[in-house]
C-alpha cells in the first residue's frame, strides 16, 4: 500500500529532478560557445525550457512539503497509452530521415492522439498532416531552417 507520506517523497524526489535537469540546461547553454548573446537567438529556448523545467521543479518541491499530493490512490499509470507514445515518438526518430518530416510527424501525432484516446483516425490523420504542413512550411520557409524532407519531398522537387 502507498502511503501519502511515500507519495510526497515521491513528489518531492521528481520536484527537485525537474529543478536540477532545469538548471542543468541552463548552465549548459551559458558554457555553449556558439549560444551567443543576444536577447533572440539560439540560446532563447534552451533558456526557456530551463526556467519552465526549474519553476514546475519548485512547484511540485512547494506542494510536496506542504504535504499536497496529485493523487490520493497513488500512481495511476496508463501503460498503453505511455507505449503508444513511445512508439510514435521512436517511430518520428527513425523514419524522419527517411519519409520526412511531415509523414513522420503525422504519424506521432496519430499515435499520441490515439494514446490519449481519439479512435477517430481520419480526422488524426488530417490534423497531423495540417499541423505538420504549417510547421513545416514555418521552420523551412519562414524562418529559414531545413527540416528534412526525406522521399515524400522528392516527389515534389522539379526534375533536373
Amino acid at each position: 500500500m502507498t502511503t501519502g507520506r511515500s507519495l510526497r517523497i515521491g513528489e518531492a524526489l521528481l520536484g527537485g529532478g525537474l529543478a536540477a535537469l532545469g538548471a542543468l540546461i541552463a548552465v549548459e547553454t551559458m558554457l555553449t560557445p556558439s549560444a551567443g548573446r543576444g536577447v533572440v537567438g539560439p540560446a532563447l529556448f534552451p533558456y526557456l525550457i530551463a526556467g519552465g523545467l526549474v519553476l514546475i521543479g519548485l512547484s511540485l518541491l512547494r506542494e510536496a512539503f506542504a504535504g499536497h499530493i496529485a493523487h490520493d490512490g497513488g500512481l495511476e499509470l496508463d501503460l498503453r497509452a505511455v507505449v503508444l507514445v513511445a512508439a510514435g515518438l521512436a517511430a518520428q526518430f527513425l523514419l524522419i530521415e527517411f519519409l520526412g518530416w511531415i509523414p513522420a510527424a503525422t504519424l506521432l501525432f496519430v499515435a499520441v492522439a490515439r494514446a490519449f484516446g481519439s479512435r477517430r483516425y481520419l480526422l488524426n490523420v488530417a490534423l497531423g498532416l495540417l499541423l505538420a504542413g504549417a510547421t513545416f512550411a514555418v521552420f523551412n520557409y519562414g524562418l529559414d531552417l531545413n527540416l528534412p524532407s526525406g522521399i515524400v519531398g522528392d516527389w515534389f522537387e522539379p526534375a533536373e
